[in-house]
């Protein structure tokens, strides 16, 4: 498993090339294309026995003043292949959606989710959105150890090592995500640690870094009695891709 660092290196050093060759330049006008609207959706579904979310949203034109907006009263469906579950929208937290608590995957079974009643692009015509995905199997975690690292005065914190087996049988994906007494600190995409099994395929991660808590951040800074939870979650290259893409 390798840590998706590169975006945050490259953009560390695309910032510095501008700030050591920088320079000012009055721009009188600049003309932007439209863009078409689209449909923005952000949801999975898993082995948990939870109440699966599903969050919709049109995106726009960027100097619009409003350009993301949620997209209500759809008609939202997942199905694998023998039961349909509906999704009902929150009605205080509109352009979100859930299924009841006692919904969950199966390993090995292909999701379909179907988006139906939507007019995105506004011209009067209902359309229909739909996107498959396989839940793929994981081990169980066998344990994680936190080590405390404080080599980098400006970066201290608590190192999460993770000891778990590889599946193996090819290239697999992983979703890291950690709680703090029951809090969830992973709480979006840009907070998420991804990986993949590149040079580990099939073997034992024995005791391999997946998170720091740093000392920094007052959320993830450790006192005595607190209590840290890991989960680690299968998930697909698209979904993998996705995650990076997006941070």
């Amino acid at each position: 498993m390798k840590p998706n660092k590169n975006q945050i290196i490259a953009l560390s050093l695309y910032i510095l090339s501008i700030i050591a060759t920088g320079c000012t330049e009055t721009i009188d006008n600049i003309h932007l294309d439209s863009t078409r609207p689209r449909l923005v959706v952000e949801g999975y579904i898993s082995t948990d026995t939870v109440s699966q979310i599903v969050k919709l949203s049109k995106l726009g034109d960027a100097l619009k003043q409003d350009p993301i907006q949620v997209v209500s009263n759809a008609t939202v469906t997942i199905s694998d292949g023998i039961t349909t579950y509906s999704l009902a929208e929150n009605p205080a937290v509109k352009g979100t959606y859930y299924t009841t608590s006692k919904i969950f995957g199966i390993v090995g079974r292909n999701y379909t989710l179907q988006i139906k009643n939507v007019d995105i692009n506004n011209d009067q015509v209902m359309e229909t959105y739909t996107a498959q995905s396989l839940i793929k199997g994981i081990n169980p975690i066998d344990s994680v150890h936190l080590v405390y690292n404080s080599s980098n005065h400006y970066d201290k914190g608590w190192s999460i090592n993770l000891y778990t087996m590889d599946p193996g049988q090819g290239r697999n994906f992983y979703l890291i995500k950690v709680l703090k007494n029951n809090k969830l600190l992973t709480d979006s995409i840009f907070k998420y640690s991804i990986g993949d099994n590149s040079g580990f395929e099939g073997k034992y991660y024995d005791g391999f870094p997946v998170y720091t808590l740093r000392d920094e951040r007052a959320d993830e800074r450790l006192a005595h009695g607190d209590t840290v939870t890991v989960e680690l979650y299968g998930i697909t290259e698209d979904y993998y891709s996705f995650i990076s893409s997006y941070i």
